[in-house]
C-alpha cells in the first residue's frame, strides 16, 4: 500500500479536490434535507437572492455554470415548493425571468444559517490564514483556466461564484 506522505501533492490534488467537493455537497444536502432542499437548489436560490429584478433562465444557467435542462429541473422543483416564480420577461416576451417568492426570501435566511453551521462544524480548527491560502490556490488555478479564452474566463468566473456559494461564503455570518 502506498502511503499518502510519499505521493506527490500534485498527483493527489485533483482526486482530493473532487472528494472535498462531494463531501461538502453531501454535508450541505444532509443539513438542508429537513427543509426539503438540496445544495443545488440553494445555490440557485442564492443567485436569485442577488438579482432583485430576477434573472432570465438562460443567463442564470450560464452564471451558475450548469446546463439549461438541469436548471429547468431545479426550477421546477423550487416552483412546486413555492420558493420561486417564473414571470414573463418584460424585455423579451418569448422569455421568462425567475424570481424568489416571499417564502423563498424567508427560506434563504434559514439556509444561510444552515450553511453557517456547516462551515462552523467542518472548518473548525482551520486557521483563517490556512483557509485564505487554500482559497488563493483555487483562485490561481481559476485564473489560469480562463486566462486565454474570454468565454472560458466567464465560465470559470461563474463556477468560482457558484463554488463560493457552495462553500456558503455569503457574507451573512
Amino acid at each position: 500500500m502506498i502511503e499518502r506522505e510519499n505521493l506527490d501533492p500534485r498527483d493527489q490534488f485533483g482526486f482530493r479536490l473532487g472528494r472535498m467537493s462531494r463531501l461538502w455537497r453531501s454535508w450541505l444536502d444532509e443539513k438542508m434535507r429537513p427543509h426539503g432542499l438540496t445544495q443545488a437548489r440553494w445555490v440557485v436560490m442564492m443567485h436569485l437572492n442577488r438579482g432583485a429584478d430576477g434573472f432570465q433562465q438562460k443567463a442564470l444557467a450560464n452564471f451558475i455554470g450548469i446546463e439549461g435542462p438541469t436548471l429547468v429541473h431545479i426550477l421546477d422543483n423550487l416552483e412546486k415548493q413555492n420558493l420561486i416564480e417564473r414571470r414573463q420577461d418584460k424585455a423579451d416576451r418569448r422569455g421568462k425571468t425567475v424570481h424568489l417568492t416571499d417564502e423563498g426570501w424567508r427560506m434563504i435566511e434559514v439556509l444561510n444559517g444552515v450553511a453557517a453551521e456547516v462551515r462552523r462544524e467542518h472548518l473548525a480548527g482551520i486557521s483563517d490564514e490556512d483557509l485564505a491560502h487554500c482559497l488563493a490556490v483555487f483562485e490561481h488555478i481559476e485564473r489560469q483556466a480562463g486566462a486565454d479564452e474570454p468565454d472560458k474566463a466567464d465560465s470559470v468566473a461563474a463556477m468560482a461564484a457558484a463554488a463560493k456559494l457552495e462553500l456558503g461564503t455569503t457574507g451573512s455570518d
